[in-house]
């Protein structure tokens, strides 16, 4: 395509909740930690290959039975949420990187290293509080 030589529209859009098609037999949850995969359809987040972090579902999708695409998820792009961690955290860590273990799960190190997050706040015991600014596609 050539440079622009007069007014061209872009339609853009906020782009805070993004519908991508769903993986045959895959079952998001709402609130899940969510990727796609080396298809380009949307999984559960995991700690395996192939994975890119595209954010947060927005609501559940039942895909079970059903072909890739067949259905669409909505996925929120930026904000902080609160998930379970896995592993020892201090209050030295917020500003630092976090792993997806599960669709509900953080963790400082993972074996195939998505990042996930930035930590913002320890929650308590159990959980963190993650932005995902910045760290979705």
């Amino acid at each position: 395509m050539p440079a622009l030589t007069q007014p061209h529209e872009t339609y853009e859009r906020e782009g805070l909740i993004i519908a991508y098609p769903v993986k045959m037999n895959a079952k998001i949850w709402k609130g899940a930690l969510v990727c796609v995969d080396n298809t380009g359809n949307l999984v559960p987040a995991a700690d395996a290959p192939n994975m890119r972090f595209v954010g947060v579902a927005f609501e559940s999708v039942d895909n079970t039975g059903g072909a890739s695409g067949a259905k669409r998820c909505r996925v929120l792009k930026r904000g902080s949420f609160v998930y379970n961690r896995v592993g020892n955290f201090s209050q030295a860590d917020v500003g630092l990187p976090v792993r997806a273990v599960s669709d509900n799960e953080v963790a400082k190190t993972s074996t195939h290293n998505l990042i996930v997050g930035t930590v913002v706040e320890l929650v308590d015991g159990n959980r963190v509080r993650i932005r995902i600014d910045n760290h979705t596609v």
